[in-house]
């Protein structure tokens, strides 16, 4: 490896397989060996080097500082357009694949990727570039700003940018990099012409996307944390996050990107509609680990959300979602209640699933009704009733007892017939002073319901307990549930249905289930899957003997109990594990099984390919177990 003679001179916005290039013109050497000089290894063996390596080496050559490789990185790399889609680790990683030479090689093969993703499958010239270049400098060379894949046009001069000879049709640079333009001519010694636009023309939205690189490339503080942030936080004011944060709307966002960019631009620049709507795509789409991948369709979505990249670093997004259904108070809707129509409802109880509910209670008339909806403005006219209350229902149990009519008792409630039978249907044909007491607790009608708060304040109920106190007593303190449910099965239910927390409070802990003795079950399990094993090995089959294999040998329902006690059953599975067979094992013992259908088929030869034709298990098995098959097939000729 020899020492750097010179480092060429750089340009203003040159690519750096341009100064690659050059250096390859002054050195005596091959352009490979050239470039084991200049990084002291090969770098990329099929195309140019768009990337430079151990940068820190041509640092010590010539002393300089690392100032120095910040330049280069900075001016004739493209890390610099994408590193903000990056984690500051992976930013210090690609960084340092650049400059030292220790890094790992997977780093490097990413920021080649990375950065080719961006750029046309080839080197690009702007004709008036060439001739002012070469006015200037008294050289031709590659501009960085060309290379990118959405560009048509020269971003100075406006002409279209070319990869050919516009005479006779030659590339003007080769993969490798070791041909490039140095100066206004061809290969072929023709003249590069001026044409003004070559009859291209670039997009105003091509336009754009080069505005948010430029600003990429002046942004050196921000990481893939902040850019995911900030677009976390756009997509929620936008409305593109579901209002529990839990799912973004990702299909929805891509269907109103493309119409906003149409389908005809979105083509030119490498982006298919139907693939970005695909169902592996939108699974992709948004993963933050993924957005450097497709940094060119991120910035259109960046775009579309905050009008510029500029403005979407800058400006700062504050995501939150207005309180569903308000603050309150809410309107009471019973018709019959003193404060109908007013707001008199102090709390609601939100509860959050596919979408809200809002459950209100009037402390009034007791009327409870729902809402649903988004956290957004809702029409307080849809909602659905809950209970009508109980100063409905007490008005309507004193009129049916008063002997009126349900039409005229559904008048004076300004309700239907339907309705008041319905609340009247557990009370019609009862005297209500027999059953129930005159005056129940409000707060009890509102938690759980007229029919349950009148049977706990009734003697109903102290005479179910004290059924379940005697049926304890009577059983002894020993008795379990099922015993004392035995005394009084009716009493018993009820009480366990309409008054769970006391029953649960006076009776003996739930015992846990004794039905199964585990040691038992195995020795029983044990027997049972021995005996499949011999089974399943005196017809034994081509296939590799597992312990998947055993249980298909046993009824379904023993192979659920084999799975639910699995981890108790000890012997069993040490059975099981015991006869299952290595897939070299299954390779030696099924080859009688294989010699026997070569034989009866019309082949003469049993090749290697033939054995794991006629079982995948040779496709599996170590080179070692096929290499004995091949060797006994050799002893067998037709």
């Amino acid at each position: 490896m020899g020492n750097i003679v010179a480092f060429p001179s750089t340009y203003p916005d040159e690519d750096f397989r341009s100064i690659v290039h050059r250096y390859y013109l002054r050195s005596p050497l091959t352009f490979t060996m050239s470039n084991i000089e200049l990084f002291g290894e090969k770098g990329a063996r099929k195309k140019a080097n768009i990337i430079p390596l151990n940068l820190s080496r041509i640092t010590d050559e010539f002393g300089l500082t690392i100032e120095f490789a910040q330049r280069i990185i900075e001016n004739h790399t493209y890390l610099p357009f994408f590193r903000s889609f990056l984690t500051v680790d992976k930013q210090i990683k690609l960084w340092e694949v650049m400059y030292s030479k220790n890094y790992e090689l997977s780093d490097r093969f990413m920021l080649q990727r990375l950065t080719q993703s961006l750029l046309h499958n080839t080197s690009h010239y702007c004709p008036i570039c060439i001739y002012d270049d070469f006015s200037k400098y008294g050289i031709v060379y590659l501009h960085r700003t060309h290379q990118f894949s959405f560009l048509k046009m020269c971003h100075i001069h406006g002409s279209g940018l070319i990869d050919v000879c516009p005479i006779c049709n030659t590339s003007l640079t080769d993969e490798k990099g070791s041909q490039m333009l140095i100066e206004p001519k061809c290969p072929n010694g023709h003249e590069i012409l001026i044409d003004n636009n070559n009859g291209v023309q670039d997009s105003l939205e091509n336009k754009q996307l080069l505005s948010d690189f430029n600003t990429l490339f002046q942004l050196k503080s921000i990481n893939l944390e902040i850019i995911y942030i900030k677009l976390i936080s756009y997509l929620g004011v936008k409305g593109y996050i579901h209002f529990r944060g839990e799912h973004i709307y990702k299909k929805k966002l891509l269907t109103d990107v493309i119409k906003f960019y149409d389908n005809s631009y979105l083509s030119t620049i490498g982006l298919d509609s139907i693939h970005l709507l695909g169902s592996r795509s939108i699974m992709c789409f948004l993963q933050k680990d993924n957005l450097k991948e497709r940094i060119i369709l991120y910035l259109l979505v960046i775009r579309f959300l905050a009008g510029n990249l500029e403005d979407f670093i800058y400006i700062d997004q504050n995501y939150s979602l207005p309180v569903p259904f308000g603050n309150g108070p809410w309107l009471c809707i019973n018709a019959i209640c003193p404060k109908y129509n007013q707001r008199a409802i102090p709390n609601v109880k939100r509860t959050a699933h596919a979408w809200i509910t809002g459950r209100f209670i009037c402390p009034y008339c007791g009327m409870i009704y729902t809402r649903g909806g988004l956290p957004h403005p809702e029409d307080e006219k849809q909602y659905t009733i809950e209970t009508m209350g109980a100063l409905f229902m007490n008005r309507a149990i004193q009129l049916f007892e008063e002997g009126l009519i349900m039409d005229k008792i559904a008048a004076q409630l300004l309700t239907n017939r339907r309705t008041l039978r319905k609340y009247l249907k557990p009370y019609r044909n009862l005297k209500r002073d027999r059953s129930y007491q005159d005056k129940l607790e409000q707060a009890a009608i509102l938690k759980m319901g007229y029919h349950e708060t009148a049977a706990s304040t009734s003697l109903k109920i102290e005479e179910y307990r004290n059924t379940v106190k005697d049926a304890i007593e009577v059983s002894g303190p020993a008795a379990s549930r099922l015993q004392i449910r035995k005394y009084s099965t009716r009493r018993y239910d009820w009480l366990m249905k309409n008054d769970r927390e006391w029953i649960d409070g006076i009776l003996p802990p739930k015992q846990g289930n004794q039905k199964f003795n585990l040691d038992t079950v195995d020795e029983e399990m044990f027997q049972i899957i021995n005996k499949a094993i011999k089974q399943v090995k005196a017809y034994p089959s081509t296939n590799q003997f597992t312990k998947e294999c055993f249980l298909r040998a046993i009824p379904k329902t023993l192979k659920i109990r084999y799975y639910h006690f699995r981890k108790y059953l000890h012997r069993t599975t040490e059975l099981m594990e015991s006869n299952v067979e290595t897939i070299d094992e299954c390779a030696i013992r099924i080859f009688p099984y294989i010699l026997e259908k070569f034989m009866g088929s019309s082949y003469r030869r049993l090749t290697k390919k033939r054995l794991q034709h006629l079982s995948h298990v040779y496709k599996k098995c170590s080179p070692k177990a096929l290499e004995w098959a091949e060797n006994e097939a050799l002893k067998y000729y037709k």
